[in-house]
């Protein structure tokens, strides 16, 4: 009789458990619409159709997608204007663009803590978990330029920047973290620096338009494209870990939705970001390229 009721009391508690695990996987009842919005740049886009398709599988809530906007500073604005909901960006963007950061270089942990922080403190938002991957700037020449010059390392650039052309993404040439605080550490400056869409920068290079290309260190084409990649032997560019914005407000009142979106942190690396980015340049629809990644991961049906 007693082994029976131990092994009742088993079932039973053993039954509360599972009841209480798949509780935690059950989609919330929430009801409104949140504005999801990315950058227009591929993997910004995939993250935010990945927020989209978990904010549907797990909270109940409906989304509007706007992923065209020009930069991180833009985002901000809307967000700060209650425009949009949320928007995934880079913590070092957005420590040294918007928190305006002038000072060394900090770990991942570390801008990550003061973004953060920052964010709460100054603005009313807050950052979840990052995802996993760290896209930063990196020094890009094409493979006979490095050989021509000999090129290892960014300040080996200081010979041949006075008679050369950079190229950069649309934000490049202002931003504190780009190329203003970069050539003051330094100490090099080139002819011209040219923004332009990001996409654009690898064509550019490759019909020798421009000379070096501050490229992002997750986007596909630098493989494609054989890029010899400069080390940053200053260590200028800071962590760019990806990571979700939200307002502090929104997540009071859907108290549940950060861990949904953390369901990410950790899920995603260079690797793999890559891969993505490689599809997308590819012409794979972005919807379709999230929601397989979901799929691998067992993250939505």
């Amino acid at each position: 009789m007693k082994k029976l009721l131990a092994l009742f009391l088993a079932i039973v508690l053993m039954t509360g458990f599972v009841a209480a695990a798949n509780a935690a996987d059950d989609p919330m009842k929430y009801e409104g619409r949140l504005s999801i919005a990315s950058q227009n740049v591929n993997e910004t886009i995939i993250l935010a159709w990945m927020a989209k398709l978990l904010v549907e599988e797990y909270t109940g809530l409906r989304t509007t997608m706007n992923t065209e906007f020009a930069g991180s500073a833009v985002l901000h604005q809307a967000m700060a204007a209650g425009e949009i909901d949320l928007y995934s960006s880079w913590t070092g963007t957005q420590l040294t663009g918007i928190l305006r950061y002038e000072g060394e270089s900090k770990s991942s942990e570390e801008t990550f803590r003061m973004v953060k922080e920052g964010f709460e403190k100054n603005f009313g938002m807050t950052w979840t978990r990052p995802v996993g991957f760290n896209n930063t700037y990196i020094m890009a020449v094409r493979p006979e330029t490095a050989e021509k010059y000999n090129l290892k390392k960014a300040s080996d650039l200081a010979a041949h920047a006075p008679g050369w052309k950079l190229g950069g993404d649309e934000n490049f040439d202002t931003r504190l973290d780009a190329y203003p605080g970069w050539s003051e550490r330094y100490g090099i400056t080139f002819r011209d620096v040219l923004p332009m869409q990001y996409a654009m920068m690898y064509m550019a290079l490759m019909q020798e338009e421009v000379d070096v290309i501050a490229a992002y260190s997750t986007d596909s084409r630098i493989g494609k494209f054989n890029l010899v990649l400069l080390e940053d032997d200053k260590q200028f560019f800071p962590d760019y870990s990806a990571a979700f914005v939200l307002p502090l407000a929104l997540t009071e009142k859907y108290p549940g939705l950060v861990g949904v979106v953390e369901k990410l942190s950790g899920k995603i690396d260079e690797k793999a970001m890559a891969a993505m980015n490689l599809a997308f340049d590819e012409g794979e629809n972005p919807e379709d390229i999230a929601r397989a990644f979901l799929r691998e991961k067992q993250l939505v049906k």
